[in-house]
């Protein structure tokens, strides 16, 4: 069953302490039916990372990600993989599928299919079902694109032959900081790794001191 979630957002510009007569204004509102939701307070670190793994909430999808820096002083910096905007899926093609090279790191579409004409330097391809469980699960950078059907990535991988179970999602690491007292709002195009405990799909790092950090996630 659904619930309803709504986020407003109210920008006022004035020359007044109390906000009259404002220069400018933006108000607009939107709404959400999320069917899972998750809301907690969280303190995010200065050293290493404060990971976050969405599978253990139940979220299939998200939709809405909000987190609220409370610390008055520091700054939180955001990470996270997102969806490129064209189409993210590559699809495995059948056949004689795809194969993991381990030796030169590379992935290739053993149909000549094409299936990489998509990605480009510098993003990641994550897999949630590659047959070797070596290879499953990974979010691996792109350091070449010798053709449309092979990349080669950065990650170490597995010698696979002929996988005819794996698909991939084509992604980009995104980093935001959010100041002191500051909100962060993330739309709905962020990767969620199926594979239970193996996800991380966000991380946080505080600047200089532990912040607490109010977090809402909403989705499916």
């Amino acid at each position: 069953m659904a619930d309803y979630a709504k986020i407003t957002l109210d920008a006022v510009l004035s020359e007044n302490s109390d906000y009259s007569d404002p220069r400018s204004k933006l108000q607009t509102t939107h709404t959400l039916t999320p069917s899972a939701h998750v809301h907690q307070k969280i303190n995010v670190l200065t050293t290493g990372n404060t990971l976050l793994d969405f599978i253990p909430y139940n979220f299939a999808s998200v939709d809405m990600i909000i987190i609220h820096n409370t610390d008055t002083e520091n700054y939180v910096t955001v990470k996270w993989y997102a969806l490129v905007h064209n189409t993210a899926t590559i699809t495995n093609p059948g056949s004689t599928g795809f194969t993991f090279s381990s030796s030169a790191g590379t992935i290739t579409d053993n149909t000549s299919g094409s299936k990489f004409s998509g990605v480009g330097v510098g993003d990641y391809v994550h897999n949630n079902n590659a047959t070797n469980s070596n290879n499953k699960s990974k979010t691996m950078l792109v350091k070449d694109v010798p053709s449309a059907h092979q990349i080669t990535v950065v990650t170490s991988l597995t010698d696979s032959s002929n996988d005819t179970a794996v698909s991939f999602t084509i992604v980009r690491e995104n980093q935001q900081r959010i100041g002191p007292g500051g909100i962060l709002t993330i739309p709905g195009n962020i990767l969620t790794d199926t594979v239970t405990g193996a996800g991380n799909e966000m991380q946080l790092i505080a600047d200089t001191k532990t912040a607490a950090c109010n977090l809402v996630f909403l989705g499916t």
